[in-house]
């Protein structure tokens, strides 16, 4: 199965998603900005239940993409950022089938935490005046109340030493996940 999420600005990736289909061989659902994605959408909930990890097409940097999964509690083979799926879709063939789902959105701006880089030192969880973040599993900073954030801020992952914390809208590329910072002398 092939997810596209579509991005907030809504560009039609029709052709995009069929040639995908007939790439992978599968089809597709096409569904909203899964960054804007409110935590009760039944989208959500189906692809947590897919019955097996799907491939999915995120118009974000593939590290913000991957860790938003992650952070959604759904389960993915394979994320592609969407120039590199519009490259690998160059053929002519028509795909699959692809079922088009909508929810009601509201833009949102939330951070998302690549637990890969992060250590745990909780700054984030300090820092933050709009009480975004808690502690969770093994003293682990964790997003409890992403519509708490402030719209625009990036102040945390700022000051985290290691670069875990993404703005995946943020037009900085280090902030939005496209590329690494260096960790900080601690």
């Amino acid at each position: 199965m092939l997810i596209i999420s579509r991005p907030r600005h809504n560009t039609d990736h029709t052709a995009t998603a069929l040639r995908l289909t007939a790439k992978f061989n599968a089809n597709a659902l096409n569904i909203p900005f899964l960054y804007d994605l409110p935590a009760d959408s039944p989208i959500l909930e189906r692809l947590r239940c897919l019955p097996e990890p799907a491939c999915f097409l995120i118009p974000l940097a593939q590290r913000a993409a991957t860790n938003l999964l992650d952070y959604l509690q759904i389960p993915y083979a394979e994320v592609f950022e969407t120039e590199d799926a519009v490259q690998l879709s160059d053929g002519g063939v028509q795909g699959g089938y692809v079922e088009y789902l909508d929810d009601v959105l509201v833009p949102r701006w939330y951070p998302v935490i690549d637990q890969t880089r992060c250590i745990a030192c909780l700054e984030c969880v300090n820092y933050c005046l709009s009480g975004v973040y808690s502690i969770g599993n093994e003293t682990r900073p964790f997003v409890c109340h992403p519509n708490s954030c402030r719209d625009g801020c990036p102040a945390c992952a700022r000051i985290c030493p290691n670069g875990a914390i993404i703005f995946p809208l943020y037009e900085d590329r280090v902030i939005s996940g496209y590329e690494l910072r260096q960790p900080d002398n601690l």
